[in-house]
């Protein structure tokens, strides 16, 4: 995953259900994503703690052509 990248942000508490963000960081010792998102027509810089918050990325992992196949 490449960051800055464009997410989808879910949070119960905030009843989030798919907004529009850009990620910006993920801070594992501090316990937080940092994203981008619009507030009232204006974007502002949110933290949202990682245990609350679904992050899905709107770029798909691409699909990898094998050219062969591993035998069981």
């Amino acid at each position: 995953m490449e960051i800055p990248s464009k997410v989808s942000i879910f949070n119960k508490t905030l009843e989030m259900k798919g907004k529009p963000g850009m990620l910006i960081a993920v801070n594992d010792t501090g316990g937080y994503y940092e994203v981008v998102m619009e507030v009232q027509q204006r974007n502002h810089t949110v933290l949202f703690p990682i245990g609350e918050t679904v992050v899905i990325f709107n770029e798909a992992v691409p699909t990898i052509a094998a050219d062969f196949e591993v035998e069981r």
